[in-house]
């Protein structure tokens, strides 16, 4: 409480100021008195609410308490879900996690095949696929078989089990050109997984005595089979551009092959082996290319087919494109001759 002259602080139940000796009156302490108890009263009931808060955390963490157990059974559901430990090395790199499942189809979209390197945890190093638990399925009967017979007739599709039985026939042999899905190209029997099965060469045919029927199986044999793959023209010209000319010599290649296997079977003068067609056109600077189109065009239209079918003369204008820098012409124009031998000449 303070004098209400001098504003000096007066002690308790003092009567007087103590400076100004100004008198203090009896109602002036009672009024005092009553702000003070007003002002405590204040104060003590926040502890109160603050008691009922505590009251209510406690009930609160009893309740959470009591809810925990439930969120921890969430998580061991997918405990029970198969795990992804699978890995598998693909073009140097390791691939995965994966599961079995998953890796069962790989296998059977030939992602992946039994000598691929796979490891999981738990392996020192990395193993093939075939000497782990990975099922590997049967792809047997997937697989779709084609023959060509002897008179150039494409047959199929046969499953493996199909070729069998036409191999204990002898209705294929050996040397039979055959392909199935997978495949890069056409293959003689003997030189797939069926070799094994498979009479070596097919009964040679047996002429008759006469001198007409002589020349008539004479004029077959020289028109015999004559088997080569299509080649997409629009493909290897993109190609040869994307890689700057570096595939044009491996596209040069097949075409020396593919000339070189026409004239075999009818036994045709041939143009170079493909190795010394690639050599000599880099020793002389492409100029031993230009001479290549020109021989490759007379040796393909020197073919014959029994069907009437025959390859134009295209050799002046091969020559003349690699002389104007246009060889890619020429290659393309070969290349067109062989893709229409193999779409047309034994029909």
């Amino acid at each position: 409480m303070q004098c209400k002259k001098c504003g000096t602080e007066l002690p308790e139940n003092a009567k007087f100021c103590p400076e100004c000796g100004e008198p203090v009156l009896q109602e002036e302490i009672v009024e005092e008195t009553k702000i003070e108890e007003v002002e405590e009263t204040v104060v003590e009931e926040p502890a109160a609410e603050e008691a009922v808060t505590e009251e209510n955390t406690e009930e609160v963490v009893e309740e959470t308490r009591e809810e925990e157990p439930a969120a921890k059974e969430a998580p061991e559901e997918k405990n029970e879900e198969p795990s992804k430990v699978w890995y598998y090395v693909k073009n140097d790199q390791a691939m995965g996690p994966y599961g079995l499942e998953e890796m069962t189809a790989f296998l059977k979209s030939k992602t992946i095949n039994e000598d691929t390197l796979v490891w999981k945890q738990g392996m020192e190093d990395w193993v093939k696929l075939k000497t782990t638990e990975i099922p590997i399925p049967d792809m047997s009967s997937s697989e779709q078989w084609y023959y060509v017979d002897d008179k150039n007739a494409q047959n199929g599709p046969y499953t493996r089990e199909q070729m069998e039985t036409l191999i204990q026939a002898r209705q294929i042999f050996g040397n039979t050109f055959v392909w199935k899905t997978g495949m890069a190209d056409w293959k003689r029997l003997k030189e797939t997984e069926l070799a094994s099965l498979a009479t070596p060469e097919s009964p040679q045919p047996q002429y008759q005595t006469n001198s007409s029927q002589n020349s008539s199986s004479t004029a077959e044999k020289s028109h015999g089979q004559i088997f080569i793959m299509e080649r997409s023209i629009g493909l290897s010209i993109v190609l040869t551009i994307v890689t700057c000319g570096i595939y044009s010599y491996y596209w040069l290649y097949c075409l020396a092959r593919d000339i070189n296997a026409c004239c075999d079977v009818q036994n045709k003068p041939r143009v170079a082996e493909p190795g010394i067609v690639i050599l000599l056109t880099i020793v002389t600077c492409g100029l031993y290319g230009i001479y290549f189109y020109w021989k490759a065009g007379k040796a393909l239209a020197q073919l014959e087919f029994d069907n009437g079918f025959s390859v134009p003369d295209n050799s002046i204008i091969q020559l003349v494109m690699p002389i104007l820098g246009l060889g890619i012409i020429s290659m393309a124009i070969c290349q067109s001759s062989l893709n229409d031998i193999a779409r047309y000449a034994h029909r």
